[in-house]
């Protein structure tokens, strides 16, 4: 489980689930274009919005 302990986002393994953007069953992270849940591969096919989405987590924004 991916979770906040004050100002530190605590990143954990996440149990396999189906990317939200290929299909595929993989460990994923809500870095996706629009916090979809994604996979590495997918999450690498467009690193820059990647990099923002997991900096934007990093600081609390979009946070459940």
């Amino acid at each position: 489980m991916t979770f906040r302990l004050g100002p530190t986002l605590i990143i954990e393994e996440e149990p396999p689930a189906k990317c939200e953007m290929c299909g595929n069953i993989d460990e994923l992270r809500p870095y996706g274009p629009h916090g979809e849940n994604i996979c590495f591969d997918c999450g690498m096919k467009d690193e820059a919005t990647t990099s923002k989405m997991f900096f934007k987590r990093m600081r609390g924004e979009g946070d459940a």
